[in-house]
């Protein structure tokens, strides 16, 4: 498991910035506000998801390269603008049954404001009515985010569209596919599935306590050989690889977070 904490997503962001310049570890201390050596403990975290960083001795630091690993989730929070999302806790796994669950256990237990969960792969996944969502390792984006919004109960519904509108436009400024989106939670190419979204509440009369949303997006097409049922049920579906070049899961996640906030924002600001 990889976690992003919001202290070195922001060093991560300003090494960004830095244009390839040296920066030293006393700027970046002041910068974030924290002490030399927890400076140093977050360059350590970004090295450990794969940023290639060198300390150069009485000078500073400075970044050599990105991750090749498209879902540092350190990287995902570097990208993000200025929204709720952006100076959230990003969760990595390898494998999951849900990360709807994992992504509310996180929150609740934590009592954080947002929390996001990311997974390689889901061995239970869930869709609408409990329906199954097929998960394979390295298929897909697979993401919950865990949120407080400020929404009156009878205006729940509207988290799952702001949630579709989220994905469509975000997979058509990374991707430059337009998909349909399909009330109330399928996203679709050529009447061919793409993604799900899967919303869930704790509410009480007068106000929802919090909300978790799920994502499921197709990126490549699996080897399923072995399981005849899965193989079956993705026949049917589409994957945006098949459509583009390529997608960097990463850009795509946090351009998906970034829009999802915006929308968020405008409905909790025309009265919840």
């Amino acid at each position: 498991m990889m976690k992003a904490r919001p202290g070195t997503v922001d060093l991560c962001r300003i090494l960004m910035n830095t244009g390839g310049e040296v920066i030293s570890g006393g700027t970046l201390a002041g910068l974030l506000s924290c002490s030399r050596q927890s400076v140093w403990k977050s360059i350590r975290s970004l090295v450990e998801e794969g940023f290639l960083i060198e300390s150069i001795p009485q000078k500073g630091y400075i970044l050599r390269e990105l991750p090749r690993y498209d879902l540092a989730p350190s990287y995902i929070g570097a990208l993000m603008n200025n929204t709720i999302f952006s100076k959230t806790e990003i969760y990595l796994y390898e494998t999951l049954s849900s990360t709807q669950v994992t992504a509310k256990q996180h929150g609740r237990q934590s009592g954080t404001e947002n929390v996001v969960v990311i997974s390689e792969e889901q061995t239970q996944g869930r869709g609408r009515r409990d329906r199954s969502w097929i998960s394979p390792h390295g298929s897909g984006l697979f993401l919950s985010f865990f949120f407080k919004p400020r929404l009156l109960p009878g205006r729940l519904q509207l988290v799952n569209l702001a949630a579709g509108l989220a994905v469509r436009d975000a997979v058509e400024k990374t991707c430059s596919v337009r998909l349909a989106l399909k009330w109330p939670n399928d996203l679709l190419w050529e009447n061919r599935k793409v993604c799900g979204i899967l919303s869930e509440a704790s509410s009480e009369s007068d106000r929802i306590r919090d909300c978790c949303t799920g994502i499921g997006i197709n990126i490549t097409s699996p080897s399923l050989e072995n399981n005849r049922e899965a193989a079956a049920v993705l026949s049917q579906a589409a994957f945006l690889n098949d459509m583009t070049g390529g997608v960097h899961r990463g850009v795509l996640a946090a351009t998906l977070l970034d829009r999802f906030a915006d929308i968020l924002a405008v409905m909790e600001s025309d009265g919840g």
